[in-house]
């Protein structure tokens, strides 16, 4: 009979779940659920106990000798101190300043490529200003002093006053005059096909596609500029902290530190 009444189905008993009412108060407790928050309780309770008990007991004239080298913070929390915080020696300095000296030599070195590397981005360099040459010279020579005097670049090269100072690229005064009259010839077609009010509307559009563009351009340029002065800066701090560093090695070696005798007579005349 035991092994049938086993086999008959029986109610299952649900928990009961949070009312609608608390339902801002997240899920039902569970028996469970208190067992293991009265525990815990009860535990820091006794430890709270335990800590009050042996602060009243507590012998104001302890003392051992751990406590000389141990010390405390932010209210009572004990600081140990590690096996190896002793002071280092002074080769052990020395080798330690090579190498940092090392790294601040090398990020001084990636610096300098990246400000030549900007610098020739934003054409600082002499050779890339307005399509002109760098500091060379262009050597005429001529038959004496009077000559000399009366020379005229611009009527012995050919070209006009704006073209003499360029090394390459120096246009003739015909070729100039060339591209001025396809100017105006480009210009006169402009304005014919301007007549129509679609043609207006879409040069117009071109025209602020053209500033945005041309004022993308000089923030970049901007921000470039801006990034050049920063890394000039750092590579200044880093040629300092290089310097400062050899003078130090160079302080900790022999004789580098001699002590003077502040008692030691000195010879008045």
């Amino acid at each position: 009979m035991s092994s049938m009444r086993n086999a008959v189905q029986r109610r299952n008993h649900k928990e009961r779940s949070q009312p609608s009412s608390r339902q801002k108060y997240g899920l039902l407790e569970k028996k469970k659920d208190y067992v293991l928050r009265a525990r815990d309780f009860n535990a820091k309770k006794a430890k709270l106990k335990t800590l009050r008990q042996k602060a009243t007991e507590r012998n104001p004239d302890e003392f051992y000798y751990a406590m000389i080298n141990s010390r405390t913070r932010d209210g009572g929390i004990r600081v140990a101190a590690r096996p190896d915080e002793g002071s280092l020696s002074n080769d052990v300095v020395k080798l330690l300043k090579t190498q940092d000296a090392g790294y601040v030599r090398l990020q001084s070195a990636v610096e300098r490529k990246k400000i030549e590397r900007l610098e020739e981005r934003l054409v600082l360099k002499d050779k890339d200003k307005e399509g002109g040459g760098g500091g060379g010279k262009h050597v005429v020579f001529v038959d004496g002093e009077e000559e000399a005097r009366g020379f005229r670049p611009e009527v012995y090269f050919g070209t006009t006053k704006e073209m003499v100072e360029r090394r390459f690229n120096r246009m003739r005064k015909e070729q100039v005059a060339e591209i001025e009259d396809r100017k105006k010839v480009a210009e006169e077609k402009l304005r014919k096909r301007r007549k129509s009010d679609g043609d207006i509307e879409a040069e117009k559009a071109r025209r602020k596609e053209e500033a945005l563009a041309r004022k993308k351009l000089r923030k970049a340029r901007e921000g470039k500029e801006r990034e050049l002065e920063a890394r000039k800066h750092r590579e200044a701090e880093l040629k300092q902290a290089e310097r400062e560093m050899e003078l130090q090695r160079a302080r900790m070696g022999k004789g580098g530190m001699v002590k003077q005798n502040k008692w030691a007579r000195v010879r008045k005349r």
